[in-house]
């Protein structure tokens, strides 16, 4: 496995001029650094990323990543509306997100005050020989395991409610479940099925503008996801050289999962004694694991139809690896994920995955997350103060994914979008799955605060 660089620019938006230093790994000191530990979905991380970096001060920042594993290190801001509590004269700030999994290492650990393998940047400055480089993020080759130590999260982030991964009731009552945001989910296929997509249904071959996106309706969706080895002509008349259906989905694990099951394949839950939207319904189909990239890599090659992949870079992974090898594959994405020459998201009946379509009510292929906190024992003054910045800038700096092409509309913004019933705002999704008392509940219809 490699860290790899990551786009660091949303920084330079969200944070003050300064004439601070960037931090590297060389300079870290655990002794003069609030510490904080994040566990769960990985299609959160976008989201969390640009909270992290509002409470930073400009040119501070480096970030250190290995598959789905990442750190965040920085001089955090003192003054100013994004400035963190609790700093007690501190000067680093070392977030760290453990996304390996996905959302239910954001529920299962959290509850039981389990220990996960967390980045350590002591590790990273004595074993990754571009550590103490220049730029803002940092490439490595050593194996994650060379450079992680296991951790207690305090915190994490589920793309649906904790009851999905285990007993509805009884399991997680050491947990404080709180509405976050909302995740809107795409449809991502392979380029080959997308534009096969395109010839069957009478567009323009190849182009990526909103007018030509083709679509799926959700009868086919579920079709696609719940029987193997379909054939695209049969469900959709599309013609491809491989008319097999593969599908790049997500582990159990996975809050993206689960939301798939619930609400947008419309399947059975797949984990034992989990929530269940859909009762007598059929089951998701699975396969082979893919845990990092070189396994979706070498799995995704059309010797395999179904591929369970560990995070959303997995699957965009697979996917782009079936379209290499020219093969037409159906996946599991949100649109916080954008699209690349090997995959594309296609409409749900009719509909963009954007945020116009989301905050008109007609876009319903979305799950409201949940900020999942330990009750017992309590987390630390820290994470309280992280929790609290988090929480008002996760909305404040909502992600912006032109997963539409249209960067300057909601027409085309798509990925994570605030609750209105959450902040307090008229911005963000006016609609919400939560009941009177603020219980999320993603089996039930959204209804509007208008």
């Amino acid at each position: 496995m490699k860290l790899h660089k990551v786009a660091l620019g949303v920084a330079a938006l969200t944070a003050i001029a300064s004439p601070a230093f960037a931090l590297t790994a060389s300079t870290y000191n655990p002794a003069n650094a609030m510490e904080i530990y994040v566990s769960g979905a990985t299609a959160m991380d976008v989201g969390l990323e640009n909270a992290t970096l509002a409470m930073c001060q400009a040119g501070t920042i480096h970030k250190y990543t290995v598959s789905n594993q990442a750190v965040w290190l920085c001089t955090p801001r003192t003054t100013g509306a994004n400035a963190i509590g609790n700093l007690q004269g501190r000067t680093q700030l070392a977030v760290h997100k453990h996304s390996v999994g996905g959302s239910g290492n954001g529920v299962a650990p959290v509850n039981n005050s389990t220990p996960l393998p967390f980045l350590d940047l002591v590790k990273i400055a004595s074993s990754c020989a571009a550590a103490t480089g220049a730029a803002t993020t940092i490439a490595c080759t050593e194996a994650s395991t060379t450079l992680t130590t296991t951790q207690v999260a305090p915190l994490g982030i589920s793309d649906i409610e904790p009851q999905f991964f285990g007993a509805a009731t009884g399991t997680y009552n050491n947990l404080i479940i709180e509405p976050l945001a909302t995740v809107i989910f795409g449809l991502p296929v392979s380029t080959a099925a997308y534009t096969a997509l395109q010839a069957a249904q009478g567009l323009t071959v190849g182009a990526t503008d909103a007018a030509n996106i083709p679509s799926l309706s959700s009868a086919q969706i579920t079709s696609l996801f719940t029987q193997e080895g379909q054939s695209w002509s049969a469900v959709t008349g599309a013609t491809l050289a491989d008319d097999t259906v593969y599908v790049a989905r997500r582990a159990d694990s996975s809050g993206t999962q689960k939301t798939y099951e619930a609400v947008i394949a419309r399947t059975l839950n797949t984990t034992a004694a989990g929530k269940s939207c859909n009762a007598g319904l059929p089951t998701f189909l699975s396969g082979v694991d893919a845990i990092d990239n070189n396994a979706a890599n070498n799995l995704c090659n059309g010797d395999n139809l179904i591929v369970n992949n560990s995070g959303s870079g997995q699957v965009a992974a697979c996917l782009n690896r079936f379209n290499t090898a020219g093969k037409g594959a159906i996946g599991t994405l949100t649109t916080e994920a954008v699209s690349t020459n090997g995959w594309k998201h296609v409409r749900v009946n009719g509909l963009l995955g954007n945020y116009a379509n989301v905050k008109s009510g007609a876009y319903k292929e979305y799950g409201d997350a949940a900020l999942n906190t330990r009750r017992s024992p309590g987390i630390d003054a820290d994470h309280a103060a992280y929790k609290t910045a988090f929480k008002a800038l996760f909305a404040a700096v909502p992600v912006l994914h032109p997963a539409f092409g249209d960067t300057n509309t909601d027409a085309g913004k798509g990925g994570v979008i605030g609750l209105n019933k959450v902040t307090g705002q008229t911005t963000g999704n006016p609609w919400n799955r939560t009941d009177d008392s603020g219980i999320i509940d993603n089996c039930r219809p959204a209804r509007a605060d208008f």
